[in-house]
């Protein structure tokens, strides 16, 4: 596990093997860099793999006094850790729901460098929906306490974990049968356990105000969209706003399918993701 420093925050990342062509996934809100770990053998013949925590997302470290974030603190951390992990050479952005607004927004600070973006379900404006858009309630109204005690719950075992990511989801009864959604929160648990709420909290503000369309409208990088069509946490239509606004964008948008399709949709997310990478080299 290597480390980067920058502004009091502490991120991590882990190269899985190595690469002339850098990949680097960006997990999405709550979840950490293991969210990717099985996915991570079918993209090593594409190049180096290497997987970046959000800021505040165990085991990435935050100042003790950090509560607050804004969407441009968050790029500026990310496009810091990229080019460190990446100095020279072109780079691949892979990233779920936060992971991908961080990815089309690091892709829009260095387009020489970023030659391909892939948005699974990635937030593009807030507030959000559903469940964190429940969160963004609690927080307005300065409910923190109620806030804590649900994501605390989430974090006392696996099946507390697996419960809560059940509201991500749009069939729930096939999340509870998914023995990839059960091997995750297994391999993801450790790690969660160990997150401090405080930070969840911080992001969480910053997504409910976040916009960056005004940052992304004339990327010239090509982007892959992959969005549910019942996702209850961020709208699909972020990303057919995407695709009608982005000059090199595809959308695919995946039936019966909530806030996760490479755990929902597994097979067929995987084979569309790689595909695409194909026809687009990096």
């Amino acid at each position: 596990m290597n480390t980067i420093q920058h502004t009091g925050h502490t991120l991590t990342w882990e190269e899985h093997n190595p690469g002339d062509h850098t990949l680097i996934f960006l997990h999405g809100y709550s979840a950490s860099r293991r969210s990717w770990s099985q996915v991570l053998p079918h993209f090593a013949p594409l190049g180096r793999c290497v997987t970046l925590d959000l800021p505040g997302h165990f085991p990435a470290q935050a100042p003790d006094d950090y509560d607050c974030l804004t969407q441009e603190q968050l790029l500026d951390l990310e496009t810091n850790a990229v080019q460190q992990i990446c100095p020279t050479g072109s780079i691949t952005l892979i990233g779920h729901s936060t992971g991908g607004l961080v990815a089309l927004g690091v892709a829009s600070r260095l387009p020489d460098q970023v030659t391909r973006v892939i948005s699974v379900d990635g937030v593009v404006w807030g507030p959000l929906t559903g469940l964190l858009g429940f969160a963004h309630f609690l927080l307005r109204r300065n409910l923190y306490p109620v806030f804590w005690a649900l994501w605390r719950y989430t974090q006392l075992s696996p099946w507390a974990m697996m419960y809560g990511v059940s509201y991500y989801v749009h069939r729930q009864i096939d999340h509870y049968r998914n023995p990839l959604a059960w091997q995750l929160c297994y391999e993801s648990h450790p790690w969660y356990r160990q997150q401090r709420l405080m930070s969840l909290a911080a992001l969480l503000r910053m997504l409910e105000v976040c916009d960056i369309r005004p940052l992304i409208t004339d990327l010239p990088t090509p982007v892959l969209a992959l969005t549910g069509d019942r996702d209850p946490v961020v709208p699909r239509e972020q990303a057919q706003w995407l695709a009608h606004n982005l000059p090199r964008a595809n959308l695919r948008i995946f039936g019966d399918t909530g806030h996760a399709p490479q755990i929902e949709m597994a097979d067929d997310c995987l084979r569309i993701m790689l595909d695409w990478l194909q026809a687009h080299p990096g």
